[in-house]
């Protein structure tokens, strides 16, 4: 018989707890750059952000520290690294 919160401690360890905080961030970019950067995973750390736009790649990394103080907010602790992929976005 599964633990009662095994499902909870799963989610939290596979970094699925955090849909919340990835709604609110994917708000923020949508607002910066509408429908060119997804923000895909913030899990152990590292928050995934993903575009098709190198020009944009580029201004995320110029404008990092002001995201990341966004996500702090959001999520009550400071991503330590952000990654950008630049490659066709998907759905």
């Amino acid at each position: 018989m599964l633990e009662p919160d095994y499902f909870a401690r799963l989610r939290a360890k596979l970094g699925m707890d955090r849909e919340d905080v990835l709604v609110g961030i994917q708000k923020v970019l949508d607002d910066w750059y509408p429908q060119k950067v997804r923000a895909r995973q913030l899990h152990q750390g590292t928050l995934r952000l993903e575009t098709p736009s190198a020009g944009v790649a580029g201004e995320l990394r110029m404008r990092q520290v002001e995201l990341l103080n966004l996500v702090e907010n959001l999520a009550g602790e400071r991503p330590k690294r952000l990654a950008i992929s630049i490659g066709q976005l998907r759905g």
